[in-house]
């Protein structure tokens, strides 16, 4: 039996691009699969990603896109009323429900659904349909244990009570997250349905989140899958590497600092002039992905007047680049970002250590653990910065700090450590095992052997 996985990735790029690859990997091992987008989202992915659907099935691999209609909140919008955009996520689950019967109707019946962990209504809707259910949290197991622990288990910010992961300070989590809210009920419900998911799947690896996935074997298993970007796979041709290449190939090894927050969240205008002095200040050649603002129409409106030409030699600036290929370029010797989890784990297959610049969200929390725990990144920004502007000065230092020394040589070391971690659990070790395991499950349409399961994940 071959199993058909209806794919369902939550609609924002962070979380799109885990799940991807998720899908890919599947059906790489034989899994059949059908990737579930927004009208508006599909055409976002194609266009950045020059339709890897169609590319993949030229490699052989069985996987297409399914479109269900506009229905939440758009990706403009979204970091502007976050509350209404996770309310809106709820409108996806009749789609996703039609899309299932159309598929019985037309003889292409699948036998499981994957989705994201913070689609709250995906596991109930599993079980509806008598299908199969797999969670994808594409974050930290950490993360995930820390959200578990104090929420389901009651903790409700304590710092002395979450296993298998570092003190950390309350401000440290997501405003809001177990707030009375609408939505932070619908947030606390993600963790109550996830409990009930046939299988728990985390973009981590065993190596670097080992005291986390022990701390939830007996509660809700939460297995590694990733990095999930690794082996890197490139499944179009970029105009903004071929732009840059040449540019690249003409620095030294490791003189060149990458700089990027992500796709979802701004940085704020008087910060970034201050990040562009620091980077001119520092001396290093970057390569910057500056998204232009709701008042900017192009990127350099947002930087100090004569910037670009200042620097154009000295540097880069375009609204986007493709990320994993630039820092795999050896001229490429530090990671300037946001400390989003698909930021952390691309520097790590890089191999690349970062400068840690957290925004929102989970990202602070990102970057304690890459600081302080994990320990191959520097820390730029803090929670009680968030309402601080980081001076210039002090973004220069910092990246020089990232990029040359005796601290750079010690955080060089530790992430390429964890990079070899990394490729062994991807190639042959645990990832690779769980990944397997789940799809063969998938194919056969059973539920985990608990006990097969806890074994490949000690």
């Amino acid at each position: 039996m071959v199993g058909h996985a209806v794919v369902v990735p939550y609609p924002g790029r962070g979380h799109i691009n885990p799940m991807k690859h998720l899908a890919i990997k599947l059906a790489s091992h034989g899994v059949s699969v059908t990737f579930v987008l927004t009208q508006t989202w599909h055409k976002i992915i194609t266009q950045a990603e020059d339709d890897f659907f169609s590319h993949a099935r030229k490699l052989g691999l069985d996987i297409r896109a399914g479109l269900i209609p506009d229905c939440v909140v758009g990706e403009s919008q979204r970091w502007a009323n976050m509350a209404a955009f996770f309310l809106s996520l709820s409108n996806m689950e009749a789609h996703v429900s039609d899309f299932i019967l159309n598929l019985n109707r037309s003889g292409a019946t699948p036998s499981c659904i994957v989705a994201d962990t913070l689609l709250n209504w995906a596991v109930p809707l599993a079980k509806r349909h008598t299908l199969l259910s797999v969670s994808l949290w594409t974050t930290s197991v950490t993360n995930f244990s820390v959200i578990y622990h104090l929420g389901l288990d009651g903790a409700q910010g304590r710092r002395d009570n979450t296993p298998g992961v570092p003190l950390f300070k309350p401000t440290e989590l997501p405003n809001g997250l177990f707030s009375p809210s609408p939505m932070g009920n619908s947030f606390a419900q993600c963790f109550i349905n996830v409990k009930e998911a046939d299988w728990v799947v985390a973009n981590s690896f065993y190596a670097l989140d080992c005291r986390a996935v022990e701390a939830l074997r007996h509660k809700t298993p939460v297995q590694c899958v990733g990095p999930l970007n690794m082996p890197f796979a490139h499944w179009g041709h970029g105009k903004s590497v071929l732009q840059c290449s040449q540019w690249l190939d003409s620095k030294p090894a490791r003189s060149v600092i990458y700089v990027s927050f992500g796709s979802f969240i701004n940085v704020a205008r008087a910060q970034v002039v201050e990040i562009a002095t620091g980077l001119k200040q520092s001396g290093y050649c970057f390569i910057w992905a500056l998204r232009p603002d709701a008042e900017a129409s192009h990127v350099w409106e947002m930087l100090p007047p004569g910037f670009l030409e200042e620097c154009k030699e000295q540097g880069l600036v375009e609204p986007w680049f493709r990320q994993e290929e630039i820092l795999s370029h050896p001229s490429v010797g530090g990671f300037f970002s946001h400390c989003g989890w698909n930021a952390v784990m691309e520097s790590v297959s890089a191999g690349i250590p970062m400068l840690g610049f957290p925004l929102a969200m989970e990202q602070f929390l990102n970057c304690k653990l890459v600081v302080e725990e994990w320990k191959f990144a520097v820390r730029g920004r803090s929670k009680e910065d968030e309402n601080r502007v980081i001076a210039a000065e002090e973004i220069a230092v910092k990246v020089k700090t990232l990029m040359e020394g005796e601290e750079s040589v010690r955080l060089r070391g530790v992430v390429k450590t964890f990079r070899e971690l990394a490729k062994e659990e991807v190639a042959n070790g645990m990832s690779a095992s769980n990944l397997k395991l789940l799809a063969d499950r998938l194919k056969a349409g059973k539920t985990p052997n608990k006990k097969i399961a806890e074994h490949v994940a000690i």
